[in-house]
């Protein structure tokens, strides 16, 4: 990765052999893949040992499709709820400060009405 880019700029400037193309010693750099080789098959061993960390990864990588969609639900649903709150409150105090947008609209709904941070300040423009 980068680390192998470094030490391949490092050694193209410091080397200039013809014999070799100018790549100079090159078994440092079969060192580090072979270091890198070591590191995955560790990992795989591992997770041959603890077959339920297995078991939950693929479990987490099953949910993530249902999470995905589950989000998608909720921005369709901020979204519509957006345009109302904008169309309905066009005039009003509680409309220029919170729902002038539909950004702003779904902002509001998103942050003061789902994860409740700041409701109260919603609660007191309404009253």
């Amino acid at each position: 990765t980068w680390i192998v880019s470094i030490i391949l700029i490092v050694r193209l400037k410091g080397v200039s052999n013809p014999n070799n193309g100018g790549m100079g010693n090159t078994g440092i750099l079969r060192l580090l893949k072979l270091l890198r080789l070591t590191r995955m098959a560790r990992m795989a061993r591992l997770l041959r040992a603890l077959p339920e960390l297995m078991i939950l990864i693929k479990g987490m990588a099953t949910a993530t499709r249902s999470v995905f969609f589950t989000l998608c639900l909720l921005v369709m649903c901020i979204y519509v709820f957006a345009i109302a709150f904008t169309q309905l409150t066009v005039g009003t105090e509680v409309g220029e400060q919170f729902f002038h947008g539909v950004a702003a609209s779904m902002y509001t709904l998103l942050i003061r009405g789902a994860f409740l941070d700041g409701i109260d300040k919603v609660m007191r423009a309404l009253v």
